[in-house]
């Protein structure tokens, strides 16, 4: 007599061996002025361009001739014209050009189409997590390299490789980095690419937060005529993680790949919302102006956080972020008296991500950090916040 298997059993070994942990799990309470979520690096809503959005979308969905390609369904790579407004942008061939559902999106694929189980893939230590989550469904092994004050350790991941280390690719945050805040300078950045030509493997470089540097402290980007350089971006933060809107720049070598295996997923990217990406960006200096307008909210959030953070004295030990979304900041006293602090806050009615997520291995390191996201709340809850969260930290 043959047993039925049970519902529980139907589901994949390595399905159900996947660790259900995420900081960024949408909260149930709406956040307020009692309750104030510091833990999104969403955008700011008075920084995304609703009115622009609303403008295009009625435009398009206004009759047949614009709303039946509007609704329909588009090329695997991505909406043509789009893919010509950004790689114009980019200064690359619209060839190398893949549209996605977002960053995350671009950075499932490239991994996907290249990782295989016992691969090496080398992150940033601490690491944007859900990176962690999608190695884990490649079977690839993850190997942290330090992150520090001037980002990813180029010079400790080289004695690595010079020491028999030999990675499939190398994913790193370079820009204001998520959640160090750390930027990457140019002579590092052109270091990590001799020495991914020399060991043959990739540079994944998902840099969702470049345009968003304070008084211009930025650095020219990795350079995309190297084979070795993957970049990820998106437009989530800038016209709306709702879109599940973004962009693959791969190499020639990995391009057609990453397009096969993104038609066996998910097919294509939302058609309208790309129609309406397409025309916002095909207005002349229009999205240059968004970038310059709003990065004059994050720095003004920036500002406001690190001066009510300081009011708390040497209580958290944190550098000023000169661009991006984000706090990174030790607690002075270590775990016992973060772990306290996250109670109280909670208590308090705020709430932060703490340390332990950005652990690539998942060990409970950076148990005496938190990382406040300054820049989805609204302003008035983000001060409130701040306020309240300085109030706890001098309890302690």
């Amino acid at each position: 007599m043959t047993t039925a298997l049970t519902p529980d059993a139907l589901i994949s070994s390595r399905i159900s061996a996947l660790s259900f942990s995420s900081p960024y799990v949408v909260p149930t309470r709406k956040p307020g002025l009692d309750f104030v979520s510091l833990v999104s690096g969403a955008p700011a809503v008075e920084a995304l361009p609703l009115a622009e959005i609303r403008e295009v979308n009625n435009d398009l969905l206004a009759g047949p001739d614009t709303g039946g390609p509007a609704l329909a369904y588009g090329p695997n790579a991505g909406d043509p014209a789009l893919r010509s407004l950004i790689a114009a942008r980019e200064g690359v061939d619209p060839s190398r050009v893949l549209i996605t559902n977002g960053g995350l999106h671009g950075t499932a694929l490239a991994l996907h189409a290249v990782a295989e189980p016992g691969d090496v893939i080398v992150v940033d230590d601490p690491v944007f997590p859900d990176t962690i989550r999608i190695i884990e469904n490649t079977g690839a092994d993850i190997h942290p390299v330090p992150v520090g004050p001037h980002g990813l350790d180029i010079d400790v991941l080289a004695a690595r490789l010079r020491g028999g280390l030999r990675p499939k690719a190398v994913y790193t945050v370079p820009d204001f980095h998520n959640p160090v805040g750390a930027l990457l300078p140019y002579e590092k950045r052109l270091q990590l690419v001799r020495l991914a030509e020399r060991y043959g493997f990739f540079i994944l470089s998902d840099n969702p937060y470049r345009p968003f540097a304070q008084d211009d402290q930025s650095e020219p980007d990795f350079p995309l005529d190297s084979d070795r350089v993957v970049v990820v971006q998106t437009f989530a933060k800038t016209l709306g993680p709702g879109l599940r809107l973004g962009w693959l720049i791969a190499p020639e070598w990995l391009a057609p790949h990453v397009i096969n295996l993104r038609r066996r997923y998910d097919f294509q990217s939302s058609t309208l919302s790309q129609a309406i990406a397409r025309t916002l960006l095909a207005r002349d200096g229009w999205f240059d102006q968004l970038l310059a307008r709003v990065r004059d909210i994050y720095r003004e959030r920036a500002e406001l956080t690190v001066r009510v953070l300081r009011e708390a004295g040497d209580q958290l030990e944190f550098d000023d972020p000169t661009g991006g979304f984000f706090v990174w900041a030790k607690v002075a006293g270590g775990p016992t008296n973060a772990e306290l602090l996250t109670e109280r806050a909670r208590e308090a009615g705020i709430v932060y991500s703490v340390g332990t997520f950005y652990d690539p291995l998942q060990q409970g390191r950076y148990a005496d950090h938190l990382r406040i996201a300054y820049s989805s709340a609204r302003h008035d809850h983000l001060m409130a916040g701040l306020e309240r969260l300085t109030t706890v930290l001098k309890s302690l």
